[in-house]
């Protein structure tokens, strides 16, 4: 169904419009003034210091899916997995972009995802609302892509629609899959359980996965975008500050005994691990905890995974087998609990405006919604191309010329110079 004007959106249209704007150019002056801003910088304005390249998203969309096609994957299914990676980029969250190339390539090679797998309904599984999907250990993207369209088919139909997935691999950034219910007019829900890297309140161990939360609403121009880890951050910030050779904040993860914060990457990656959203026990890290939880259930135990929590196997390309990850997306159409034209839509539009005029702590930055942030990003890559740490450009150059993809690289990344270390 078309998207279509919405009488109370119109009403708040000018205060939305204005708040994005404004909230889209005060996030670009953070990195600028985190300097003199109380309580230091976000995660995000961490992993997203350093020296940037910037590169077309075309050509690096074309570059990632060369390089993912030439390990295995049909045209197709590598256009989508590079669409994937490179949409998290554009959005600010180079945890989840391309800096994944490497690692998928490599589990590709290794023959530990099948490059040509197809997903299927699990028979029996399925009814009007719900289904279970078997992804074959197929590429993630290509699995979630059948389960939301799967999901918004059934959400269109009956109001709602569940579709859970098993034998899964890594999908990439969560919020890609209830974007495409948005576009549809529709609530979207995307969660997936990943390898352990979270260690539990008051364990030392690792038994939890990053398990995100991605939710997404429409309100007429405007929308919600809540993508977060149920961890302090998701593990590929700390991969980002391992491979950029920066420290990061105190507070995202934990050395080898479960209980020490530490600002050395190499620790949480070597033995270490992440802290539960909240962080520690006393500051309610168990409650991101028992989100963590949550997550887990739908996505493993719901789905039929054949190991979950602590048993999920680790995310190296020197594992004996697949990761089988599960998935859950989740589609509501809001229209056929309030059938009244465009009153949700025209509601939550008027709910994010006023969110947005809220009297700010600091008269320098402007109080944002989720979202808001990272449509700003993708507007500015559109404007000077999708930003890439220098590092990350690096591995990538090097990782298509191993793979004999050297013609497809863009510019920016053949005009590196040829003594840079790649980390």
């Amino acid at each position: 169904m078309a998207r279509q004007g919405l009488p109370l959106v119109a009403v708040a249209a000018g205060a939305v419009a204005g708040g994005v704007l404004l909230g889209v150019a005060l996030e670009k002056l953070r990195a600028g003034r985190a300097g003199r801003r109380k309580g230091g910088v976000s995660s995000s304005e961490v992993v997203k210091s350093g020296v940037d390249v910037f590169v077309d998203r075309r050509a690096l969309e074309q570059l990632v899916a060369r390089c993912v096609e030439v390990c295995g994957a049909s045209e197709a299914n590598a256009a989508l997995v590079a669409q994937v990676l490179v949409a998290a980029d554009c959005r600010g969250v180079p945890s989840h972009g391309v800096n994944r190339a490497e690692m998928y390539c490599g589990e590709l090679r290794a023959r530990l995802i099948d490059a040509v797998a197809a997903p299927q309904v699990v028979a029996g599984s399925e009814t009007a609302s719900v289904a279970t999907v078997d992804g074959n250990n197929g590429l993630g993207a290509v699995v979630s892509k059948f389960a939301m369209e799967l999901c918004i088919k059934k959400a269109k139909a009956t109001g709602i629609g569940l579709v859970v997935c098993r034998r899964s691999n890594h999908f990439g950034i969560a919020g890609f899959w209830p974007e495409m219910a948005l576009r549809e007019g529709l609530i979207g829900f995307a969660f997936t359980n990943t390898s352990p890297f979270m260690v539990p309140t008051r364990a030392c161990q690792r038994a939890g996965g990053t398990n995100p939360i991605a939710f997404y609403c429409p309100a007429g121009e405007d929308s919600f975008q809540l993508d977060m880890a149920t961890t302090t951050v998701p593990v590929g910030k700390v991969e980002v500050c391992h491979r950029k050779q920066q420290e990061m904040p105190h507070g995202w993860g934990v050395d080898h005994t479960g209980t020490r914060s530490t600002t050395n990457p190499a620790e949480v990656l070597n033995g270490g691990g992440l802290t539960p959203l909240g962080g520690l026990e006393e500051t309610a890290g168990y409650k991101g905890y028992g989100l963590n939880m949550m997550v887990e259930i739908l996505c493993g135990v719901l789905s039929g995974c054949g190991n979950v929590g602590p048993d999920v196997p680790p995310w190296r390309v020197d594992r004996s087998g697949p990761v089988d990850y599960g998935h859950c997306f989740l589609c509501i159409d809001p229209n056929k609990l309030l059938p009244e034209e465009g009153r949700f839509e025209g509601s939550l539009a008027a709910y994010l405006a006023r969110m947005r005029s809220l009297q700010a702590a600091d008269a320098s930055f402007s109080v944002l919604v989720p979202g808001d942030p990272e449509k700003g990003e993708e507007r500015l890559a559109g404007v000077q191309g999708v930003r890439l740490n220098r590092n990350v450009a690096l591995g990538l150059r090097a990782l298509a010329r191993d793979l004999g993809c050297q013609a497809d690289l863009p510019g920016a990344l053949s005009a590196l110079p040829e003594d840079a270390s790649v980390p």
